[in-house]
């Protein structure tokens, strides 16, 4: 799979993150938060999100597309601060940790 290959990931890890991707990006989509401008870019970080984590050990395909649209979610709701990977988001004293 060029996924796999791509990611460098065996072909089940390659599997559960485009599973995982497709399952949150249609909850994200149904939701409709998101302009059509937005959604190339948040498409783009939750693949890039589930992916990390799917490197990090996580198999369960429900969590992983939780945390993509949890961190959508998150970018969301701080939208003064721009969103970089492994760095918390933070909005009127709260903070936001991916």
């Amino acid at each position: 799979m060029y996924i796999a290959a791509l990611n460098d990931l065996d072909e089940g890890q390659s599997r559960i993150l485009l599973r995982a991707c497709d399952l949150a990006w249609r909850r994200v989509t149904e939701a409709v938060v998101l302009t059509p401008m937005q959604q190339t870019y948040a498409q783009s970080i939750v693949h890039a999100h589930l992916l990390r984590l799917v490197r990090r050990g996580e198999r369960k395909e429900q969590r992983l597309a939780s945390r993509g649209v949890f961190l959508i979610c998150g970018i969301l709701a701080c939208p003064d601060h721009e969103y970089v990977p492994g760095r918390s988001l933070r909005t009127d004293g709260a903070e936001i940790v991916f």
